[in-house]
C-alpha cells in the first residue's frame, strides 16, 4: 500500500485482513510456546503500515475519548495529519508527558486520578497493544474477565453462579490496596518478557512524567516510581499491562491448594487434580476478584496465599479494611450484582440480583436529570432518561431482576409525576391536562417488537424540519431477563473459531437491542465490507436511505456498519460536512 495514499482512499477490509492474519498467527505461535516466532511477528506488526493505520484509526475516529486532550491541548486532527501521523508512528522510546485530571467517583465525593496521554502516544500505545494483545490472549487464565476483547463483567458474574450453585461455600470479598498505583516497574517488565523495543517503549510510558495542566501552563509535574495508569481517559495500554501483573494468580492459588493445602487437610489424595483444583472457584475482572471454597480453614489460607503471591509477584498488597471472609448465605456484592446462597427444600440455590447500591446510584441519576432539566420538554427529558434506563436494565437483565425492576419503575415514575405537576401554564392548570398531556390515556406503545399499552408512560413530541416526532419513556419492567452463557475458558477473538465468536456477538454483544437485532439480520457481517464483525470493532447503526433524502427513521431502513464503513458512507451520500474535522466526532 502507497505511503501516499490519502485517509478517505484507505482500502479498510483489505489492511484488516492482513493485520488479522499476522494477529493469528501471534496468537498460534503463543500457544505453542515459540517465544522467537512470537517476536519476529510482533516486530512485523508494529513495523507495518497496516497495523499503524488501523492504531491511528481508533485513537482518532473510533475511542470514546478521542475529543479529550493531553498535555499539548490537541483534540481531533483533520485526515492529511492522521495519515502522516501514521506514516511516522513507531514504538521510539520515547513519551511525552501525561496529563492528570481528577474526576469524582460514582456515589462518593472522593475524586480520582485520570491519565490521559496525547493523541501521538495513544496511537503509539493502541500500536503496541495490537502486538501484544493476541500473545497474552493465549496466555491469560481463563477466569480473568476484565478488559479483554470479547469477555465482559457477565461472565465474571456467571463464572461466580457456576462455582455457588447447589451449595453454600466460604466467600474471600476483598480489594487489593490501590492497585494500579503501586504496581512494581520492574517486576512487570521482566513479567512482560518481551524484545527490546517493546520493552523500551513501555518503561518509557510507566516512567512518564506526570503533568497537570498544560505544556504551557503546567500546574505540577512530577513522576512516577510505580503504578501504571491504568484508569487514563486514553491510556489504551495500561488495562493490558495490569492484566499481565495480575496474571498468574488464579493459577498459583489452584496448584497450591491442590498439591499442599489439600493433602494437609487429611482429605483423600486419590481425588483427581483437576477436581482438587476445582475446589476453589476464581473470578477476576480487572483487579477486583472473589475467590470460594468449601471450608472457612481453607478461604483463610487462601487469604495469605493471595498476600504472598501479590507482594512477591507486582509488589502489592490487599487492602486490610476491606478484606470480608463470609459465608455465601450471607451474601456479597460483586461488579454491582448482589450475590447470595438460599436453602430452599433441602438445596442451595444461588440468587442474583442488582445490589442495593446499584438501584440508589440509579434514582440519584435519574433525581439529577430530572432536577437539572426542569424547564426541558419532556421530548428532550426522555432523550437524556431513556439511554440511561435501558442502559442500565440491560446491564442487569441477566439476574433475577423483574421484581427490582418494577419497584424501581415505581420510584422513577414518581420523581417523573412530580416533574409533570409542576409544569403549570395557561390552559394547563388541572392535574387531569397535565396528566394527559404528559401521560396520555390510551396509547399504545411498541418497544423491541412488542405492544405495552399503559396510561403512565411519559410521551412527548416536537417538530423537526416540519416533521412531528414522537417518543416516550420504556418502563425497565419491559426489558426481559435473560440467561447469560459464560464464554469458554480460554477462547479468544484470536483463535479463528469464527462460528463461535458470531453466535455470541448475536447474544452477548453489548449493544443495544436494535445493533443486536441487526447483527443478527446481517447474519454477523458489515453490509459494506462484507467482514464479519468481532468483539475489538466499534458498530453503529445507519440509515440506509439518508434522513436527509427522506429516509424513513425505522427498523426496515437501518443497517449496522463498522464505525469506519459508517464515516466513508456518510461521505458518499454527502449528509455531513467534507471537512475531515466534523468527521472526527461523526
Amino acid at each position: 500500500m502507497s505511503k501516499n495514499l490519502a485517509w478517505k482512499d484507505v482500502d479498510w477490509k483489505l489492511v484488516h485482513k492482513r493485520l488479522s492474519r499476522q494477529q493469528s498467527r501471534v496468537y498460534k505461535a503463543s500457544i505453542e510456546i515459540n517465544t522467537a516466532k512470537v517476536h519476529a511477528l510482533q516486530r512485523r506488526i508494529i513495523g507495518s503500515l497496516d497495523a499503524k493505520l488501523i492504531a491511528v484509526r481508533r485513537v482518532t475516529t473510533e475511542n470514546k475519548g478521542r475529543n479529550t486532550a493531553g498535555v499539548d491541548g490537541q483534540k481531533a486532527i483533520p485526515n492529511e495529519m492522521k495519515m502522516k501521523l501514521a506514516s511516522k508512528l513507531t514504538l521510539d522510546g520515547k513519551a511525552k508527558a501525561i496529563r492528570r485530571v481528577y474526576i469524582p467517583k460514582p456515589g462518593k465525593s472522593e475524586f480520582r486520578p485520570v491519565g490521559i496521554p496525547t493523541i501521538e502516544d495513544r496511537a503509539k500505545q493502541m500500536l503496541a497493544k495490537l502486538a501484544l494483545e493476541p500473545e497474552w490472549e493465549a496466555i491469560f487464565e481463563p477466569n480473568s474477565y476484565g478488559f479483554r476483547p470479547g469477555r465482559s463483567c457477565h461472565d465474571a458474574i456467571a463464572s461466580l453462579f457456576l462455582s455457588l450453585r447447589g451449595k453454600s461455600r466460604f466467600v474471600l470479598d476483598t480489594d487489593i490496596q490501590k492497585c494500579f498505583d503501586r504496581i512494581d516497574h520492574k517486576k512487570l517488565l521482566k513479567k512482560l518478557s518481551t524484545f527490546g523495543q517493546m520493552e523500551n517503549q513501555i518503561a518509557a510510558w510507566l516512567k512518564a512524567d506526570i503533568m497537570v495542566g498544560y505544556f504551557d501552563r503546567p500546574d505540577e509535574i512530577f513522576q512516577p516510581l510505580e503504578g501504571v495508569h491504568h484508569k487514563g481517559g486514553g491510556g489504551i495500554i495500561y488495562p493490558l499491562l495490569a492484566n499481565i501483573a495480575l496474571h498468574g494468580l488464579e493459577t498459583y492459588l489452584k496448584e497450591w491448594y491442590a498439591t499442599s493445602w489439600y493433602p494437609f487437610t487429611g482429605l483423600s489424595r486419590k481425588i483427581p487434580m483437576r477436581d482438587r483444583k476445582a475446589s476453589i472457584g476464581f473470578s477476576r475482572y480487572a483487579d477486583d476478584f472473589v475467590i470460594t471454597a468449601p471450608e472457612i480453614s481453607d478461604i483463610k489460607q487462601i487469604e495469605k496465599q493471595v498476600e504472598i503471591w501479590l507482594s512477591e509477584e507486582v509488589g502489592l498488597s490487599l487492602s486490610k479494611a476491606k478484606i470480608r471472609i463470609i459465608n455465601s448465605t450471607e451474601g456479597f456484592k460483586f461488579l454491582g450484582f448482589q450475590l447470595i446462597s438460599i436453602k430452599k427444600s433441602g438445596q442451595y440455590k444461588i440468587k442474583i440480583h442488582p445490589s442495593k447500591t446499584s438501584k440508589k446510584r440509579l434514582i440519584a441519576k435519574i433525581r439529577e436529570i430530572i432536577s437539572k432539566n426542569r424547564s426541558a420538554s419532556s421530548y428532550n427529558l426522555i432523550k437524556l432518561l431513556a439511554p440511561r434506563i435501558v442502559g442500565w436494565g440491560n446491564y442487569f437483565r441477566f439476574s433475577e431482576c423483574q421484581i427490582d425492576f418494577s419497584k424501581l419503575d415505581y420510584s422513577i415514575f414518581s420523581q417523573l409525576r412530580a416533574w409533570a405537576f409542576r409544569r403549570k401554564s395557561k390552559g394547563l392548570r388541572s392535574r387531569t391536562k397535565l396528566k394527559e398531556k404528559y401521560f396520555p390515556n390510551g396509547k399504545t406503545y411498541v418497544f423491541r417488537g412488542k405492544d405495552y399499552t399503559n396510561n403512565w408512560v411519559l410521551a412527548g413530541q416536537t417538530m423537526i424540519k416540519g416533521q412531528k416526532k414522537e417518543n416516550f419513556l420504556p418502563k425497565l419492567a419491559w426489558i426481559e431477563s435473560g440467561q447469560y452463557t459464560k464464554i469458554k475458558g480460554n477462547a479468544s477473538p484470536y483463535d479463528d473459531n469464527h462460528l463461535y465468536w458470531a453466535q455470541r456477538m448475536e447474544k452477548y454483544s453489548g449493544f443495544n437491542h436494535t445493533i443486536s437485532k441487526l447483527i443478527k439480520q446481517q447474519y454477523d457481517r458489515c453490509v459494506i465490507c462484507k467482514e464479519r464483525f468481532t468483539p475489538m470493532d466499534v458498530i453503529e447503526t445507519d440509515h440506509i436511505v439518508p434522513r436527509s433524502k427522506g429516509g424513513a427513521d425505522k427498523f426496515e431502513n437501518l443497517q449496522a456498519l463498522h464505525k469506519h464503513c459508517h464515516i466513508q458512507k456518510s461521505f458518499s451520500d454527502s449528509t455531513v460536512s467534507m471537512d475531515p474535522l466534523s468527521v472526527v466526532g461523526s
